[in-house]
């Protein structure tokens, strides 16, 4: 059985949900590829595409949710949208890999993709399964276009999703966000601290811009220093935002209770070893956090599915809101100083986040794949 896994590396999330589902399909024997849907418009479209929402989420994100929230209004499933003609344009090109590998599946992790195979499949040039996976905790603009099989959602969109007309009911799979099979509940911080490197006794804090280190990551250090007191440990991690890196470094470089890093690779295991996680509330590095255990606070998240997500999340005690910097400041030494506060908190994440999703996942896409086989060669 093969699987064709489509992503779009604009942010680090899609990419890591379809790493994710493939580690999870491999190890029950399926062969996978996966592969940059908007490469298939060529590298210079990909790299265009990708690097223009980097770059506007670093510099002016509140501009990128006023668009994200224009999308959804006039997302709709009456007729397809502008988005999906773009996509299709170029869809064709994917015919040559489709004859090459033969997958049984795809499976898409940005809408982008799976509004390239829908046109695929009106076209006839595709007959396999064709699942969506939604990487946060809302429905992502444009997803009406999408006419796929299966709809991997958490619980909390589900009400959003059964307003989709055109979906089958069947196609919701409330299984939650993919996480890699290492991301696994941590039950020994001193074990994670010092299987990272740091001391086992310090209260320690991971700031993470997400991968493209949005958010004002050296303004955060210093709102959070005074959480941290005289024996606390601060790792920054500024993803590809090397200006941040920059100026964090100039500014806390002599600062012993500061490390400042460009990326980390694999980030869970910090995530693990911290006593606090303080991040955007990005899909995929919230629910690695959550899987975990790792209390969190979430600042600066970028406006449309980041603020969707820490309004599920804090509603439900899965992670706390910092509204300003002040916010920032109490919210983190609370957490790293009551230790009930942070015990709830990591109950509420194991109440509602599947620790073994993405293999569900698997059990899900092959179940449905073998049996859409089936059929087809009784017809």
């Amino acid at each position: 059985m093969n699987a064709l896994i489509l992503t779009t590396p604009a942010g680090g999330g899609h990419d890591a949900a379809a790493r994710a589902i493939s580690e999870a399909l491999t190890e029950r024997g399926v062969s996978c590829r996966v592969m940059d849907c908007l490469a298939f418009g060529g590298a210079w479209l990909s790299k265009c595409v990708c690097g223009t929402y980097v770059k506007w989420v670093q510099v002016s994100p509140r501009t990128f949710g006023t668009l994200y929230g224009g999308c959804k209004t006039v997302s709709t499933s009456r007729m397809k949208s502008p988005v999906y003609l773009f996509n299709a344009a170029y869809a064709h090109r994917m015919q040559e890999v489709l004859a090459e590998f033969k997958p049984d599946m795809i499976v898409c992790t940005h809408v982008f993709a799976g509004q390239g195979v829908t046109s695929l499949r009106r076209r006839g040039h595709y007959d396999g399964l064709l699942a969506m996976i939604m990487t946060d905790y809302t429905l992502h603009p444009f997803t009406q276009d999408v006419e796929c099989d299966l709809l991997f959602i958490h619980e909390a969109v589900k009400q959003e999703c059964q307003k989709l007309k055109k979906l089958p009911v069947d196609a919701l799979q409330c299984t939650g966000i993919p996480v890699s099979l290492a991301c696994t509940p941590c039950h020994d911080k001193r074990a994670a601290k010092e299987a990272v490197g740091l001391d086992p006794d310090s209260r320690e804090v991971l700031l993470v811009g997400g991968s493209m280190g949005s958010g004002n990551l050296p303004g955060m250090i210093g709102h959070i220093l005074p959480a941290l007191g005289t024996d606390g440990h601060i790792t920054v991690v500024c993803g590809s935002n090397k200006r941040a890196r920059e100026k964090a470094e100039e500014r806390y470089g002599n600062d012993p209770r500061v490390t400042v890093c460009g990326k980390l690779v694999p980030l869970t295991p910090y995530i693990a070893a911290a006593d606090v996680l303080v991040s955007k509330s990005g899909g995929l590095t919230s629910t690695e956090a959550m899987t975990i255990g790792t209390p969190m606070v979430v600042s600066r998240p970028i406006a449309g599915c980041e603020t969707a997500n820490i309004t599920f999340m804090e509603k439900n005690g899965m992670a706390s809101w910092a509204r300003s910097d002040e916010e920032l400041t109490d919210k983190v030494r609370h957490l790293l100083y009551d230790a009930g506060a942070a015990e709830d908190m990591i109950a509420a994440q194991r109440r509602l986040i599947d620790p073994d999703c993405a293999r569900k996942m698997a059990d899900i896409l092959i179940k449905c794949t073998s049996e859409d086989t089936s059929h087809a060669r009784e017809a």
